[in-house]
């Protein structure tokens, strides 16, 4: 005997104005005595809003879905219902990376759900979006958050209707999406980045020579082990990267990459493992003195900005830290080559608009040549540190 097909409906609502004043017209389907399904159109003249309405309409299938075998889904559905559940199951399912979950925990605790939180998800329509970039805007976020906050909300607006707690997005990119400014970012130019690795005191030299003659992400630097060091080959392997203090996976499947070693990075590094306490393959390449991970914040206050200091090379907010140097090293490849693929694959974009050009990928001699125009360029800044980081637990 066939198994009777479940069968869940949600309806809809509209709301009509007549000269009578308005009215609401409820759409649900109900079946019939031979399998077959009615259409029904009920108009109610006596509900005071639409949510009104759309409560009486809810009445009104959950005896219909019940019979129908479906699963009721008790009532209307409001976002703080999504976000006390079925966001956080999804972030859990699809392996969403710690980093990027407290990212987007702090875009929903500090503007989502505070404007949100409250309203029935099936009742918020294009224009209440549209109030709350609005209010993004009035809170003089930039363009590039904005562009983060839509991006979360449309998401979970997309989960919100594949749940069926509603029957369409109501975020739409062509009215809602925010124009991002674009602004020309700062970049050290060489012969400053040269004075920086110059001044650079002795304990932070080695790590942030790495990152200006790699160009690899702060995190893909502080999740290096010596296992990740081939000095047979010459190569760098990038398979990980730590965020606070965990060892997670790395930004995109471009990040995991393998990237030369110029001879001067060959030689600071091969001075830093001998004067380490820790040289297993499993060791991390740059830790303190237990072992653990140097933390970003002393790499930046004790390395990089007594040395911005000391080279006379003024401190721009936000442009002046460890990714500084990962800018410095994608200027230097594509000012050498002319190639903005092989300062892409250098720095393992994922975009390929990032680089502004089609993704490819090098061959062994483009690795290689990438690594000797760094270490020409921006090796000559003194020897690497000699003495594992001492004491350079994170800077509060």
């Amino acid at each position: 005997m066939a198994r009777k097909k479940r069968s869940y409906q949600q309806g809809s609502v509209k709301e009509v104005e007549t000269r009578g004043g308005t009215v609401y017209r409820l759409r649900y389907r109900k079946r019939k005595p031979d399998g077959g399904w009615a259409e029904y159109t009920e108009t109610v003249r006596d509900c005071q809003s639409k949510k009104a309405a759309r409560k009486l309409l809810d009445e009104r299938l959950q005896k219909i879905n019940g019979s129908n075998g479906g699963m009721a889904q008790g009532g209307l559905k409001k976002m703080s219902d999504l976000l006390s559940s079925v966001w956080p199951n999804y972030l859990t399912k699809q392996r969403v990376k710690k980093s990027t979950r407290d990212s987007w925990a702090t875009i929903v605790q500090k503007w989502i759900a505070p404007f949100f939180g409250n309203r029935v998800l099936d009742e918020i329509e294009p224009e209440h979006i549209g109030n709350f970039i609005s209010y993004l805007d009035s809170h003089k976020l930039s363009s590039k958050y904005q562009v983060n906050v839509y991006q979360v909300l449309r998401l979970m607006f997309d989960i919100a209707q594949l749940n069926g707690f509603i029957k369409s997005n109501p975020v739409h990119p062509k009215i809602h999406r925010p124009a991002v400014e674009r602004k020309r970012k700062h970049v050290w130019t060489v012969e400053q980045g040269k004075a920086i690795l110059s001044a650079i005191e002795p304990a932070f030299r080695a790590p942030l020579m790495v990152l200006s003659l790699t160009g690899i992400r702060t995190g893909e630097l502080l999740a290096l082990r010596w296992y990740n060091i081939d000095f047979l080959r010459k190569r760098i392997s990038i398979t990980d990267n730590l965020y606070r203090g965990e060892l997670q996976s790395t930004k995109s499947e471009s990040s995991d990459r393998t990237i030369g070693m110029s001879k001067e990075l060959e030689q600071i590094l091969l001075e830093h493992r001998s004067a380490s306490q820790f040289k297993g393959p499993d060791d991390f390449v740059f830790c303190q003195a237990d072992g653990t991970p140097i933390a970003p914040d002393s790499l930046r206050r004790c390395g990089i900005y007594p040395a911005l200091k000391a080279a006379g090379v003024p401190y721009v907010k936000r442009a002046s830290g460890c990714h500084a140097f990962r800018h410095l090293a994608g200027s230097v490849i594509h000012k050498e080559t002319g190639s903005l693929k092989d300062a892409g694959e250098q720095l393992g974009h994922a975009d390929v608009s990032t680089t502004g050009n089609i993704y490819v990928h090098l061959d062994e001699e483009q690795v290689s040549r990438n690594a000797e125009i760094l270490g020409r360029v921006l090796g000559i800044c003194g020897k690497s540190v000699v003495n594992p980081v001492q004491g350079s637990e994170s800077v509060q």
